[in-house]
């Protein structure tokens, strides 16, 4: 049954009715077993479609055309679930020290664009990380993700928050882009200023702990 509806409803194919009948006759005629009726065929679409989701969306104009709107939420879930497609998939910014050649490489994912609308968290050693949230580092530094971002050839780094503790034992939140890595950059809109000194590391690889799990 789902491979015959996977065949009719091939995005590349296009069968009529008429077509279809013909094909299931065919396949009866040769001897095939268990081969539906163009009925249940049709039954069992709905039914998958009721069940999983019809991601496509009927839409008439005033002219009277109709054409069919995909739901973009739908498809990127569906290119997640797919074992073949997920590894080229892009869920970090990539800093390539000024070298545009991908989408991904934009300043506008990078810097410019909300924390709110870019992946949450990072998966280090079986332990997931996420943004605002108090992390400890195996160098006993203490930071708080603000975002994370791939740095071309040397893995998975973190814009962050420095952690400092004051005189009277408070924790003091200092503003500071870090890198996953030992060397720190301070991130402007659309600027990276390496910094000289040796503040905290915050290479996804040194994080240890998170302080509210």
């Amino acid at each position: 049954m789902m491979k015959t509806d996977i065949l009719f409803s091939s995005q590349e194919l296009r069968f009529s009715r008429a077509q279809k009948q013909a094909i299931l006759s065919w396949g009866r005629d040769l001897g095939a077993e268990n081969v539906p009726s163009l009925y249940k065929i049709e039954k069992f679409q709905a039914e998958a479609l009721e069940a999983c989701g019809n991601p496509s969306k009927r839409v008439q104009t005033s002219t009277g055309h109709i054409f069919y709107q995909n739901s973009m939420h739908h498809h990127v879930m569906q290119q997640y679930a797919h074992p073949d497609v997920r590894p080229y998939l892009k869920a970090y910014p990539v800093f390539a020290g000024g070298c545009v050649s991908e989408t991904y490489h934009s300043s506008k994912w990078l810097v410019d664009a909300p924390g709110s609308l870019l992946t949450p968290m990072v998966r280090v050693d079986d332990r997931d990380f996420y943004v605002d949230e108090l992390t400890y580092c195996n160098d006993g530094q203490w930071c708080i993700p603000v975002r994370f971002f791939e740095f071309e050839g040397q893995g998975m780094w973190a814009v962050c928050h420095k952690v400092e503790m004051t005189e009277v034992g408070a924790l003091e939140k200092l503003w500071c882009a870090c890198n996953v890595s030992v060397t720190f950059a301070y991130v402007t809109r659309r600027t990276v200023w390496w910094c000289t000194k040796s503040v905290s590391s915050c290479r996804a690889q040194n994080f240890k702990t998170t302080g509210q799990r």
